[in-house]
C-alpha cells in the first residue's frame, strides 16, 4: 500500500516520500497568535531567575509584542515571495504562472488548469542541462505525457531480413506516395520536393503546417502519434502552438518528428 497523505503528514516523517507535492506543515497551530507563540518561544530562551520574569502584559512581554510585529512582517512577507517562486503552492496564482511562463519561455495558455501550469512550470526549473539521457524517446514520451498530451513517441529504425532500414510516414500507413506527391493539384517544379515533404512535421518551428524536407535523411526523424506505430492521436486543438514548442524544446536539434495528430 502506498504512502497515504493525511493532516498529520509531514516532510520528516519517517517513511514520507520526497519530491513535488509531498505535504509541508508548519510547526504551528494556525488558530494560536503568532505573537504569543514567538514571546512565548523568547520567554523559555531568558534564564529562569526572577530577574528575567516576563509576566503576560508587563514591560518585557510589551517589549517583545512590539518586536513580534516586525518579525510577523518580514516572515509574512518571506513567505509570500516564496510561494510566488516555487510552484507547489495554493497562492502561486495566475499572474505567478504567467510571470514564469514568460521568464522559461513557456507558452502561456489561460484556458489550461492552473494546476497543469504549476506542473509544467516545475518541470521546467528541474530539467537541467547536457543530460544525453533526455534525448531518449522515452523521456520525450515522458515529458509530453506528463504535460497532458496522450501521445507517444516512436523511433524510426526497422530491422528488416538482417537489415536496418528507415521508413517514411507513408510506408508506416501503407499509403502510397504517390498518393501523397503527385495528382491533384500538386505541380513539379522548383517548389515541390519529394522525401515525405507532404508530411505533417515538427522540425524547426512552433507554428502550424510547417513545410520542411528530410531528404533521403531519414536516420534523423522520429514518429509522434497513438500507442501503436501508426495510429493516430488527438491532442487539444488549443494547445496546438504549446505542444508544437515543447517537442522542439525537448527533441535533440538535429531530429525531425514526423506527426500521426489530429488537433481537435
Amino acid at each position: 500500500m502506498g504512502y497515504e497523505v493525511t493532516e498529520k503528514s509531514t516532510v520528516h516523517g519517517t517513511g514520507t516520500p520526497h519530491g513535488f507535492q509531498t505535504p509541508h506543515r508548519f510547526p504551528v497551530d494556525p488558530n494560536v497568535d503568532l505573537s504569543f507563540i514567538m514571546s512565548d518561544l523568547a520567554n523559555r530562551l531568558y534564564p529562569t531567575g526572577r530577574a528575567f520574569n516576563m509576566p503576560k502584559g508587563g514591560v518585557m512581554d510589551s517589549f517583545h509584542s512590539a518586536v513580534n510585529v516586525s518579525f510577523i512582517r518580514v516572515l509574512n512577507d518571506s513567505m509570500s515571495t516564496i510561494n510566488s517562486v516555487l510552484p507547489d503552492n495554493n497562492d502561486f496564482n495566475e499572474d505567478d504562472c504567467s510571470l514564469w511562463e514568460y521568464r522559461y519561455g513557456l507558452v502561456t495558455n489561460q484556458t489550461i488548469d492552473i494546476v497543469e501550469r504549476r506542473k509544467a512550470i516545475f518541470r521546467k526549473m528541474s530539467r537541467g542541462r547536457n543530460v544525453k539521457a533526455r534525448q531518449h524517446k522515452n523521456y520525450i514520451e515522458y515529458q509530453l505525457r506528463e504535460a497532458g498530451f496522450d501521445v507517444y513517441v516512436h523511433e524510426n529504425g526497422f530491422i528488416e531480413m538482417g537489415v536496418k532500414v528507415y521508413k517514411t510516414p507513408e510506408e508506416i500507413t501503407l499509403t502510397s506516395p504517390l498518393d501523397i506527391q503527385h495528382g491533384g493539384v500538386l505541380q513539379h517544379g522548383l517548389g515541390a520536393q519529394h522525401g515525405s515533404a507532404g508530411s505533417a512535421v515538427i522540425a524547426n518551428s512552433a507554428e502550424p503546417n510547417e513545410s520542411y524536407s528530410v531528404g533521403g535523411n531519414l536516420w534523423a526523424t522520429f514518429f509522434i502519434g497513438g500507442a501503436t506505430l501508426g495510429d493516430v492521436a488527438d491532442v487539444p486543438a488549443n494547445r496546438e502552438y504549446e505542444f508544437r514548442e515543447l517537442v522542439l524544446k525537448l527533441k535533440p536539434a538535429h531530429l525531425v518528428a514526423f506527426t500521426f495528430l489530429n488537433f481537435v
